[in-house]
C-alpha cells in the first residue's frame, strides 16, 4: 500500500482545462449542467434589464421538455410587443425605476431558488450513486480511463506503470532468493523480463516510449 501510495503522488495532471463545448451524453451531467447555465442565462438577463432599462424575454425548455421563462416587464409583453414589430413600449409596461427592480428581482429569484433546489437534489443523487459505487468495489489508481489523458499525463501514467513493474519485478526477485520456505510459493513464477510487461502490449515497442 505504501508503494502504491508513494507512486500515486508521483503522478501530476494538467492543471484545470478549458471545457470543450459538445453535446453531453450522460443524462446526470446533462441535468446539472442545465440547471447551472439556466440559473447564469436568467442572472445576464436580470443584469441586462436592471442596468440597462431593457425589455427582455427568455425561454428555456430542459432536456425534458419543461419549460423555465424570465422576462421583464413580463415575458407575454416582450413576446407580443417582438410578434407586433413595434418599437413603441405598451403602456401597461411603464412603471418607476423602483418597480422596475422590485418586479425583475422577485421574478428572477423565484427562478433562482428553483434551479438551486433542482442543482441540489441532482447533487444528492450523484453523491448517492457515488457512494454505492465505492461501497461496491475501490478502483486502483492503474484502472483510471486513459481516454481523457493528454500528452503529459500520458508519460507520468507511463513512467508511474514502469516504476510499479520495477518494484514487482526486484520483490519477486526478493522472495526468490529468501529462504526455501518462504521461496516455495513462487516456485512457478516467471521472472519479468525488462520488455515484456506493460510495454510491449501498450504498443511502445522493447521499452522504448515514443510519443
Amino acid at each position: 500500500m505504501a508503494v502504491l501510495n508513494e507512486i500515486t503522488k508521483e503522478k501530476k495532471t494538467q492543471g484545470r482545462q478549458r471545457i470543450e463545448i459538445k453535446k453531453l451524453e450522460n443524462g446526470s451531467n446533462k441535468q446539472v449542467t442545465f440547471s447551472k447555465r439556466r440559473s447564469g442565462l436568467f442572472r445576464k438577463a436580470a443584469e441586462l434589464s436592471v442596468l440597462c432599462g431593457s425589455e427582455v424575454a427568455a425561454l428555456v425548455f430542459s432536456p425534458n421538455g419543461k419549460l423555465f421563462t424570465f422576462g421583464h416587464p413580463s415575458v407575454d409583453s416582450v413576446v407580443l410587443r417582438y410578434a407586433h414589430g413595434t418599437n413603441t413600449a405598451p403602456a401597461a409596461a411603464a412603471s418607476t425605476s423602483t418597480n422596475v427592480v422590485t418586479n425583475v428581482s422577485e421574478e428572477f429569484n423565484r427562478d433562482y431558488v428553483e434551479a438551486v433546489k433542482e442543482l441540489e437534489a441532482e447533487k444528492t443523487r450523484l453523491a448517492e450513486e457515488k457512494k454505492k459505487a465505492k461501497i461496491g468495489g475501490e478502483k486502483f489508481w492503474w484502472d483510471e480511463g486513459i481516454e481523457g489523458m493528454g500528452m503529459e499525463e500520458l508519460r507520468q501514467h507511463m513512467a508511474a506503470l514502469i516504476e510499479l513493474r520495477r518494484r514487482v519485478a526486484a520483490r519477486v526477485q526478493g522472495l526468490k532468493a529468501a529462504p526455501p520456505e518462504n521461496a516455495t510459493s513462487l516456485a512457478g513464477v516467471v521472472p519479468l523480463q525488462p520488455a515484456s510487461f506493460f510495454l510491449a502490449p501498450l504498443g511502445f515497442g522493447n521499452g522504448n516510449m515514443h510519443f
